[in-house]
């Protein structure tokens, strides 16, 4: 075909080194995409983190600003957050559904406590104490989460609340215990309790403890609570001290019992497990290593606002009777119907098929063993 020979052997010869760039240009563009590939591992990530409560509030002060800023330090800023507080961007209660439609990236406040039918066991955290504070019920809390002690079907507390849910949460500093505070009551007797008070409801617990006392419950989350006070369409709720500024209560409340402890408020922190497995692993420990050692910091921060929240709630001239000082049949009153809340707590989870006496049983233990107390009748329950 060729006449000339050496033009031949020139062909083959750039055919030849064709071929070979072809092959270098094939490796170089591997190489790239690996270089790719790890470039993408370190590239930052830019979280958007819901809060259900403004950035007042003794969880964000004391919580959620020193969690993100030691992430950031430890990431060097590879890891960053564009926080929208207050409910701006997810209600105060629907941060799973936004969780899951991808609306944000992760949530400071998971709130179960107000989703019972998808979060049955964690409202536990609201049955009533003797004897608790933040610090008590976050080490509780924190224990929870890691136990291996089974609920049902072979399943712990955390795979039924959050993994089951493709949830992968965090603990937050449980709040101060709940105080029972009105807004113009005194209960100077038993009878003072009647289906006309209207008390502020955040749980199945707190509904059955308001029956149990005799007056009326009214559903509603925490941020809804003071403007139903001011319009006189509520009278009267159970939270915790450090939160009445945050909220405005100390405002509008004037009378609360203390000495006694109706339980706590949770959230956890939390995100998808698709969101989570997307975060590289050296960064996912930088993470669970921030929530391990800032909750109890949190915790103790939480009360220490509490001697600020009493001054500022008396100086509106609020007023506090100690339980002790109450009059017997009020006392008496309060007591039982503490006792009753955990009893019949328990009976509403095992109608449903929940583990609500094992779920009661763990809580108990996990407070007593952080150094809280329960009545007696709560202490004998096997």
């Amino acid at each position: 075909m060729f006449k000339n020979k050496g033009m031949f052997i020139s062909i083959i010869s750039a055919l030849i080194f064709v071929l070979f760039l072809s092959g270098c240009g094939s490796e170089n563009t591997t190489n790239d995409s690996n270089s790719n590939s790890e470039d993408n591992n370190s590239k930052p990530i830019k979280l958007r983190i819901s809060s259900g409560i403004n950035n007042l509030h003794p969880w964000h002060i004391g919580m959620f600003e020193p969690w993100m800023k030691q992430i950031e330090e430890e990431s060097e800023g590879d890891i960053s957050f564009d926080v929208f507080t207050g409910g701006e961007l997810v209600p105060f209660g629907s941060e799973y559904d936004a969780l899951r439609d991808g609306s944000v990236d992760a949530s400071f406040t998971i709130a179960a406590l107000y989703d019972p039918q998808r979060f049955p066991y964690t409202e536990v955290v609201q049955l009533p104490l003797l004897e608790s504070n933040s610090t008590i019920a976050s080490i509780a809390m924190s224990n929870l989460l890691n136990s291996n002690e089974v609920l049902v079907d072979g399943k712990t507390y955390y795979e039924i609340e959050f993994a089951d849910k493709g949830i992968v949460a965090f603990a937050n500093p449980l709040t101060d215990p709940y105080v029972f505070a009105t807004r113009n009551l005194e209960f100077e007797k038993a009878e003072d309790f009647t289906r006309d008070i209207r008390l502020r409801s955040s749980s199945r617990v707190t509904e059955i403890l308001i029956n149990n006392l005799n007056t009326t419950a009214i559903s509603m989350p925490a941020t809804d609570a003071y403007d139903a006070l001011s319009r006189n369409a509520l009278d009267g709720l159970f939270y915790e001290i450090p939160g009445w500024n945050s909220f405005g209560y100390d405002e509008l409340l004037n009378y609360a019992i203390d000495g006694i402890y109706f339980g706590h408020g949770a959230t956890h922190t939390g995100m998808t497990e698709e969101t989570w497995n997307e975060i590289p692993s050296e960064y996912q420990e930088i993470i669970k290593k921030a929530s391990d050692e800032i909750i109890l910091e949190a915790a103790a921060y939480q009360q220490s606002k509490e001697v600020e929240g009493r001054e500022i709630y008396t100086s509106n001239g609020g007023k506090f009777s100690h339980f002790d000082d109450l009059e017997p049949s009020v006392q008496e009153h309060l007591s039982n119907a503490i006792v009753a809340t955990w009893f019949e707590w328990i009976d509403s989870l095992e109608s449903q098929g929940h583990a609500g006496k094992q779920m009661a049983i763990i809580w108990r233990d996990l407070i007593l063993e952080a150094g809280g107390k329960v009545p007696q009748e709560i202490m004998e329950i096997e």
